[in-house]
């Protein structure tokens, strides 16, 4: 394989890009593999508050948020030239630390990144990175070595702010009915308690909420706190 041809397939590989918080231009040196990644795994995480009332028994959890994204990839990089550019392991680990998690001076923390992989596109920061040495030469120096990085996706604060303020139960929302559903159930949906359903029902005034005519338009008022 030519350098090339090397080079354009290194265009598919996985790319870390450096960029600052409120931006997608890179602030540095984009990072980008030799060999796309072996493992890549995304979790999720929803935290809910599991009520402890005495005497009850199976009562819902009440949900409190959901966590930030987190992904790991796993990838290999390799100094031995075998199907590659021969270029030093402790020079790609450099590029990759200054991309990833050595400090910028400009914001006092390691950058914010973008991570592509195909269809996958993630702005995020780094949280844990390993280093696995497999392989050296009769000196000890490294030729080849396994990283696992760890991502945390990255929101900026005023979009969750608002993303949160959407879903939130204190703000009315409009609700276009689908044929079949029943109000106790978009009730229970929007506040987590279909106890309201007759308020809600009295807010629309709704003659027979037991039979909703689809494509009706529902208000669903803001919940009064006790």
């Amino acid at each position: 394989m030519t350098a090339a041809e090397f080079g354009k397939k290194m265009l598919l590989n996985l790319k870390i890009l450096p960029v600052m918080r409120d931006s997608v231009i890179p602030v540095g040196l984009p990072f980008i593999t030799m060999f796309n990644p072996e493992s890549f795994s995304i979790s999720e995480t929803v935290e809910y508050d599991q009520p402890c009332t005495n005497g009850v028994q199976g009562e819902g959890a009440k949900f409190i948020k959901s966590r930030a994204r987190t992904f790991s990839l796993e990838f290999t990089l390799d100094g031995t030239g075998t199907n590659a550019p021969k270029i030093p392991l402790i020079v790609q680990i450099a590029l990759f630390r200054e991309a990833t998690t050595l400090m910028n001076g400009l914001i006092h923390k390691p950058n914010y990144l973008i991570v592509q992989w195909g269809t996958f596109i993630c702005k995020c920061q780094m949280k844990t990175s390993d280093i696995q040495y497999t392989l050296f030469d009769q000196t000890g120096i490294p030729l080849r070595a396994k990283i696992k990085a760890t991502f945390e996706e990255f929101t900026n604060d005023k979009l969750s702010q608002i993303l949160g303020m959407l879903s939130s139960p204190d703000l009315t929302h409009v609700h276009k009915v689908v044929e079949g559903e029943i109000l106790s159930i978009i009730v229970f949906n929007t506040y987590n308690d279909q106890r309201y359903y007759i308020q809600v029902a009295k807010v629309n005034r709704l003659k027979n909420f037991r039979k909703l005519k689809a494509g009706t338009l529902l208000t669903l008022p803001p919940i009064a706190k006790q």
